[in-house]
């Protein structure tokens, strides 16, 4: 039995994980290794913690290889939790931490390319975020943005956000990122969708309007909405091909909590999407 309560360990027990502890040192911290897939988590072993610490890693495959003057890195977003002992450690004051060597071990299955999917036949990515689940999913994207040689693809990402209290939508974890990705020639650029709750429409209109660059911009935020992620938003995603050959040829990422995934999994599986084609990633 798995829930809130669990540990890290508890709830990830049958995920596929490397067999290697890696040393890294803490480098920079910042508030908002070996190989591994776009999407995985990190095991992190912090000093004097026997409990190990769940982070999803949201840099990339290629960040993390060694370059002349740059010994790679590993990014990961960390939500500040003093009740999950990791996380408590990694928030410390960075005059405090910075170059303490912790142990790492990659794991999880919610990966780029989907397992036992041929990435030469996937035409539509759909990607599917609930608040911090856009974690993973910014490795996937990143990663794609970062390979020209990935075939020209249809890229939705579609992102549920508590608004800020500030209407500031520069708040909302990794917004910024995304809108100024400068997406390379062979790479399409990826149509987002915000949907901003407690907040009414007024209010996202008004936040849209002082957000969005002119209309040239990569990402429209015009498209930014208030209320919950529906089954039309899900649909459109990807529901580009002619008549029903977009199941044959889309893949779905959905990360957030539970009942969001549980919720959106049957939604697509309801449509006829194949069950190896919609990955989730449940955040307890």
């Amino acid at each position: 039995m798995t829930g809130p309560s669990s540990t890290h360990e508890e709830r990830t027990a049958a995920s596929q994980r490397d067999s290697d502890l890696h040393q890294v040192r803490i480098a920079k911290i910042e508030q908002v290794n070996e190989s591994f897939l776009p999407g995985q988590w990190l095991d992190v072993h912090v000093p004097g913690v026997r409990q190990a610490g769940g982070f999803t890693i949201t840099s990339t495959p290629k960040d993390a290889q060694p370059r002349r003057d740059d010994p790679g890195y590993l990014e990961l977003a960390i939500q500040k939790s003093p009740n999950n002992p990791p996380a408590a450690w990694l928030w410390r004051p960075e005059e405090e931490i910075r170059d303490s060597p912790v142990y790492v071990r990659v794991g999880g299955n919610f990966v780029w390319p989907p397992p036992g999917i041929d990435p030469a036949s996937i035409k539509t990515i759909a990607l599917v975020a609930g608040g911090v689940g856009i974690n993973p999913l910014m490795s996937i994207l990143t990663h794609l943005r970062q390979n020209p040689q990935e075939p020209k693809r249809t890229i939705s990402l579609i992102y549920g956000a508590r608004a800020p209290q500030s209407h500031d939508l520069s708040k909302i974890l990794f917004l910024d990122r995304l809108r100024d990705y400068s997406w390379m020639g062979q790479q399409t650029t990826p149509f987002v969708k915000l949907y901003l709750t407690r907040c009414s429409e007024e209010e996202a209109i008004d936040m849209n309007d002082r957000y969005s660059r002119p209309k040239e911009e990569v990402i429209d935020l015009h498209s930014a909405l208030a209320g919950r992620i529906d089954r039309e938003a899900l649909r459109n995603a990807v529901d580009h091909a002619d008549d029903d050959e977009w199941r044959k040829q889309a893949v779905v990422y959905i990360c957030g909590p539970a009942k969001m995934t549980d919720e959106f999994e049957r939604i697509y599986l309801d449509m006829g999407m194949e069950q190896g084609r919609v990955l989730t990633e449940k955040w307890w």
